[in-house]
């Protein structure tokens, strides 16, 4: 597949020095790039890799791989290292032009590369956006956070709010398939300790967290659809006023492994004062998750030992 881009600038009345530190400090991208409601930091190490701390809790989101200050940096994310982000910086009209150049999508997919651009492109818009006003001294038009629709999580159309994860796994549909769907395999990757239990895979078939000490199972899913071993869909059964949430498993051969896409839906149900900081903080959780899963598929020992 031909190389595919997407490409968004902005002019900012600042030095070059000042827009380069909003980008670079970890403590001040954090300010412009972070949700404030999800309590986040950002944290950059010595090998240049970026994490996310929400309490006890370091998520690794990319890494840095290009630096050139105050002129240059490039970042890629992870944990498949694919899409990578360029920043340039140049002096334009006593300010800073600002331009975010990313590739690597047709290392995805063809069709999931084209559902990324989109939302990609929207997500740095609203990125550059935030951070010429926090440069400028001005109020954040966007103060709920843009990391998910940056990092390409975000799913949003007039009528929908969804947060979509993917990850790569070096192993055949069929046995990832058994990972998503087998109780035994999901308690080791999920919640290492608490058993779940399915009543039947199958069209209204319930997957639940069983609470021995109750003998009651909780966060019961009741299953819309089967269609092994591409696709379970699953409706979580909640108490009003919360939402009840959709979870789309989708998994596709690629290049001789398995390609395994989370969509969870529904956000657009939720409360105005609780919906952007739940896609934020889901978002991040599916992720890890998701390396749990794989590790767990792999062989590996799990990233996040302690379940969620």
């Amino acid at each position: 597949m031909a190389p595919i881009s997407v490409e968004r600038s902005i002019w900012i009345a600042a030095p070059r020095e000042r827009v380069w530190q909003a980008i670079f400090e970890p403590e001040q991208a954090a300010q412009w790039f972070l949700p404030p409601a999800l309590g986040a930091q950002l944290r950059r190490d010595d090998g240049g890799k970026l994490s996310v701390l929400m309490g006890p809790m370091a998520i690794e989101v990319a890494v840095l791989d290009e630096i050139d200050p105050p002129r240059h940096m490039t970042s890629r994310g992870l944990p498949d290292n694919l899409i990578a982000a360029a920043y340039t910086l140049a002096e334009e009209n006593g300010g800073t032009r600002v331009t975010v150049t990313l590739t690597g999508f047709e290392a995805l997919p063809a069709a999931a590369a084209q559902e990324r651009l989109g939302p990609s492109g929207a997500g740095w818009e609203k990125a550059l956006q935030n951070l010429k006003a926090f440069v400028e001294g001005k109020p954040l038009p966007f103060p709920e956070g843009v990391m998910t629709s940056v990092f390409g999580y975000r799913r949003e159309s007039t009528t929908r709010l969804s947060v979509e994860r993917s990850i790569w796994i070096n192993a055949p549909r069929e046995r990832v398939w058994r990972a998503v769907t087998d109780p035994k395999q999901i308690e080791q990757w999920f919640s290492p300790g608490t058993a779940w239990r399915l009543s039947a895979l199958e069209v209204g078939g319930r997957l639940s967290v069983y609470d021995l000490e109750t003998d009651s199972d909780k966060y019961i899913q009741t299953i819309e659809l089967v269609d092994p071993p591409h696709r379970l869909v699953t409706r979580s059964e909640a108490e009003p006023p919360a939402p009840a949430y959709v979870s789309s498993w989708t998994l596709d051969e690629e290049n001789g492994g398995t390609r395994l896409t989370l969509t969870h839906s529904g956000y657009e149900l939720a409360a105005d004062d609780t919906r952007h900081a739940n896609v934020e903080q889901n978002a991040f959780g599916f992720g890890m998750m998701l390396e749990n899963l794989q590790a767990q598929v792999e062989g590996k020992s799990l990233p996040y030992p302690g379940g969620f």
